[in-house]
């Protein structure tokens, strides 16, 4: 079954600047461009990695790499009720409100993020994973 994947921002970062579960997102990532997946980003993810990628590596790969992540990653976002919604909950990281009930909105299987606090937000409906936890369930 191709899982619907939401990519909280900084599971992209981890992976662009070869941090941490670099090499379990990779995985995820060759099953997306595989078809074996269906991976998920916003339009404010593309905003926010250009930001610090930028700083890193210059706006010409910067380009390089966000083509190549629209070449596999369908881009989401969500109306202004879903987001009103968001901002209305009980969040106190205003970032981690907008993707999830995005993420929600949308109803992704998975939401993929390294931000353990976030982590606590899963649900039945939504279950929040690292990319390790989601890659030992359901690649290896």
């Amino acid at each position: 079954m191709a899982y619907k994947i939401y990519f909280d921002v900084n599971v992209l970062l981890d992976y662009t600047l070869q941090r941490s579960s670099f090499n379990d997102i990779e995985k995820i990532i060759n099953n997306i461009e595989n078809g074996l997946q269906k991976g998920y980003i916003t339009s404010a993810t593309i905003h926010t990695i250009s930001y610090f990628l930028t700083k890193e590596y210059g706006h010409i790969k910067v380009k390089e790499l966000l083509l190549d992540f629209l070449s596999f990653f369908t881009v989401i976002d969500a109306p202004q009720d879903v987001l009103s919604n968001a901002l209305h909950a009980n969040y106190n990281d205003i970032e981690d409100a907008l993707q999830v009930y995005t993420a929600l909105h949308h109803k992704m299987d998975f939401f993929l993020t390294s931000d353990k606090k976030l982590m606590k937000a899963s649900s039945e409906i939504l279950p929040i994973l690292t990319p390790k936890e989601f890659v030992k369930a359901f690649i290896n």
